[in-house]
Order: C-alpha cells, then structure tokens, then sequence
C-alpha cells in the first residue's frame, strides 16, 4: 500500500495552537506505518493559509492522487487540507473518485452518508468560527478606535508611536520640518516639487534615509488630515497631538484643490513647443512653467529639472527664457517651411538619392562583414586541421579579425538607421506638401492644437543658445536654430526678447 501525508501550518497556527510541521509529519508517518503502508509520499506547505488551493505542495499531492499513485491519504484533520468548507467537499470527492482513501488524525472520518453529513457539518461550523474570531477581531479594531485608541500600525512622519503603551507623540526633529512645509507652500509662491527641493538642500530627514525629497511624498504629506490633529481610520477620527493649526492646514488644501483643477485641463497654460526645445548650453530639455518673472505671472521655458527626475539639474544659474518671443519666431520658420508646396516635392525627389547611395553603402558594409567572416572561419578551419597553431600571430590574427566585424556591424546599424530616417523623410515630404497647399491660406488661423501638430510635423528640433547680451532699450538676444524636417537642414536666427 502507497500512502501520502500532508502536512502545513500557517503562521497563525505555529502562534494559536503550536502546531509544526515537524510533529504533524511525525505522528502521520506513524499512522501510515500502522496502516501498514510499504511507501510513504510527504508533501507540505510551510506559512501557507489554508483559505486559498493555490499551494505547491496540494498539488503535487492532487497530481499524485490523478496519476494512481498514492491508495491512502493521511492528514491531521480536514482544516489542513482547507479552511473552507467548499474546498474540503472539493477535494474529498477528487481524492475518492482517485481511490484515495482519506485517514484523519482528529477526525473520525466514516464513508457513509451520516458521516459525510457530520463532516459537511464540522467544516460549515469550523469556518463560522473563523468568521466570527474575524468579525470579533474588526468590532475590536472599531471600538479601540472610537475610545481614541490606535488599532493599526501609526507611521505617519513627524511622529512617533509607541505600541505597547498605544501612545502617538511629536517627534520634534521630523515636526519642524513638517511645519515649515506647510509655510513654504502656503505663505510663498512655491509649488510641491519647490518644497521637494527645499527641503532636499537643507539636507531635510527623510523616514527612509534618502539624500532627496520625491514630490509625492511631500504632496501626502499636506494631503494627510493627521497633521491638524485628525487621524483617520475608516470613518472615524482619532484625535492625535497636532503639528499644525487648522487653518494653515485647509489654506494649504485650498492649494492643492487649485493646483489638481490647473492640472486637469482647466486654464492651464498652453506651450507650443514642448517636446522639441532644448537647451544648446545644457542639453536639456527646455519645459512650459508659468511662473513670475519681474513681479508678474508669464509663461516661460526653463531648462531647470527636479531633483530624482533627470540626473542633469540643468544650467545654473537657471535659464529661463520668455515662451511668446521664442514660439513667434519658430512659428514664421514653420510658415516659410510651408509657404512653398512646390519646394518640398523638390525637397523630396532631391533626398531620393541619398537614400539610394545608403543602400549601395549597406551593400559595400555586408559584403566585407561576408569576408571578416570568411577569414575568421578559414583560421578556424586550419587550426581544427593542424594546419597552423595557435600561436601569438594566431592570435591576434583572430583577434583582429573580430574588432574589424564589431566596427562593420556598428557601422550597418548606424546605416540602416540613416536609411529608415531618409525613407521617411521622403514619406513625410509628401504628406507636408499636401498639408501645406491645404492649409497655407489660414495658417494664423489655426487652432492651438493644430498649430502645434503642423510644428512637430515640419520642425526636428529647436535649440536656445546662450542667455543673451543685454542691448538697447533693456532687451537681451538669444539664438533660436529651428531644424526643420524641410527644404532646408536648420536655420539661426537672432532674437530679441524683454528680460
């Protein structure tokens, strides 16, 4: 006779009823050898809950018991097996229709319809008392809190808590600076992502020990009623020691309702050229920012990132260069891209033979990558045969032979993105001279949105160079390069722009 045991515990089991997997293996296995079984298959599930099927060793036991090779199953009682009744019934019926006999320690299993019923009955019982330890344990929960209690762990920063006394304190070193979050936000014009940064270069502590504040971090921070004194758990407020006032608390609120309804599409500011300007001095990417400059709100262009979002900050001192000027200039390089429909067909006819001569070039880099090879398995093949040895000169033979492969092989990548970018210049070309007669008689006329998908069809890139000498009248110069799609690879242009 085959028999299997199964054995598992769950964490709650080891602490409730000191339940191991050693003593249930034990005292199996000794019923097993009882009924008088020659072969004995373990399987077990170590911290595993018994409420869900999903565990390895169940179904290596299930798979066992379909393939005909266990004739018993012992087990401690039906609650290892599942803690749902359901999923007892389930697997009792898969294991007898398998011929698997089922042997339980603590439970007086009989194959008859009275047993069946008593087994359904203890199943159903067992999962109510579950049900109601669980409900118990969540009315326990509610009541400590609405006697002020804390039935939950309490991280909350700025705080400490104390579980064994249940007590939650000011933690002052973390509470000074959750005061003057709320200040910087409130009191001064300056955005989460400014009170990030602030906090970051007055080396601020953070719970997990990192050099940088994130910007949601800060931002649950001032969301998170706890700090005037109202912990929420569920629908009741726990009164807690309060870091800041109220007030201060729902001006800061006030903010960030502001700040989400901008966001949300609501007068938001509108950048023509966000995605395609770059900074020529930085690198970086130049983004939209409404900000105040010379004491009043205008829409400008910074090449300035935040902290843990790029690992260039940008120039310093910050760039930030007026968004009107900038996108009027680009936009009269757009229109006399496209004041000409009959120059972008020529654009187009002219371009057909780079693409041709990439081709030719791609064929020439093949070819000798063929040879490299060749050479290569030609050493190889002599050195098989006995022909040559593998000496110095071999060896930087072969050596030789495999940088000249990596170099061919760059190069035919490089050329086959050059080839895909003139295919599809030549594809754009056509598609913008079709546009460009369309729309050439109304393009101030445009709506923004169609304004800016004409720009990223016609222009690669923009660049803004240098911040500009300060000349006549208090007006600074900055160079602007439009890279255009069309007839003509960039162009530079000088610019005036009011500082």
């Amino acid at each position: 006779m085959r028999a299997a045991v199964y054995v598992r515990v769950s964490t709650e089991d080891q602490a409730r009823h000191g339940y191991s997997l050693a003593e249930q293996e034990e005292t199996c296995r000794r019923r097993a050898a009882e009924l008088g079984a020659a072969e004995v298959l373990l399987y077990r599930d170590e911290g595993v809950s018994g409420a869900s099927l999903d565990r390895p060793g169940l179904a290596g036991l299930r798979e066992a018991a379909r393939a005909g090779r266990v004739d018993v199953l012992v087990c401690r009682d039906p609650d290892r097996l599942s803690r749902r009744l359901a999923h007892q019934l389930l697997l009792t019926e898969e294991f007898e229709k398998a011929g698997v006999r089922l042997e339980f320690l603590d439970f007086a299993w009989q194959e008859s319809p009275e047993g069946r019923l008593f087994y359904s009955i203890r199943g159903a019982i067992a999962e109510y008392e579950r049900e109601k330890i669980r409900d118990r344990m969540a009315r326990g929960k509610l009541q400590k809190a609405r006697q002020g209690g804390i039935p939950v762990g309490f991280y909350a920063y700025g705080y400490r808590y104390d579980p064994e006394t249940e007590r939650v304190e000011v933690l002052e070193d973390e509470a000074v600076w959750v005061r003057r979050m709320f200040e910087w936000f409130v009191s001064e014009d300056v955005g989460v992502l400014g009170v990030a940064n602030r906090l970051t270069d007055a080396g601020a502590p953070t719970r997990k020990g990192k050099p940088f504040w994130r910007r949601q971090t800060v931002r649950q921070i001032l969301a998170n009623p706890v700090y005037k004194g109202e912990w929420r758990y569920r629908d009741l407020t726990v009164p807690v020691p309060a870091i800041v006032d109220a007030a201060l608390w729902e001006r800061a609120q006030d903010k960030l309702k502001e700040a989400r309804r901008l966001w949300a599409g609501k007068g938001r500011k509108q950048y023509l050229l966000s995605g395609i300007l770059t900074c020529a001095d930085c690198g970086n990417p130049m983004v939209g920012t409404y900000t105040k400059w010379w004491g009043r709100k205008e829409r400008r262009y910074t090449c300035r990132q935040a902290r843990g979002v790029a690992r260039n900050l940008g120039c310093r001192p910050a760039k930030s260069v007026p968004a009107g000027p900038v996108e009027r200039a680009v936009w009269e390089q757009v229109k006399a891209a496209l004041s000409d429909p009959d120059a972008l067909a020529r654009e187009a006819a002219a371009r057909s033979p780079q693409a041709e001569e990439l081709r030719r070039e791609m064929g020439r880099v093949e070819k000798l990558l063929a040879d490299a090879e060749k050479g290569r398995e030609a050493v190889l093949d002599a050195l098989a045969a006995g022909l040559v040895e593998l000496d110095a000169r071999t060896k930087a033979r072969l050596a030789e032979l495999k940088r000249r492969k990596e170099r061919l092989e760059v190069r035919k990548r490089e050329l086959e993105a050059l080839l895909r970018g003139a295919e599809g210049a030549a594809a754009r070309l056509d598609e913008l001279r079709a546009l460009a007669a369309e729309v050439l008689g109304r393009l101030d006329e445009l709506s923004f949105e169609e304004k800016r998908a004409l720009v990223r069809a016609v222009v690669a890139q923009v660049t803004v160079g240098g911040r500009g000498v300060r000349g006549a009248a208090g007006l600074r110069t900055l160079s602007v390069t439009v890279a255009l799609w069309v007839p003509e690879p960039g162009s530079t242009g000088v610019m005036a722009c009011q500082e």
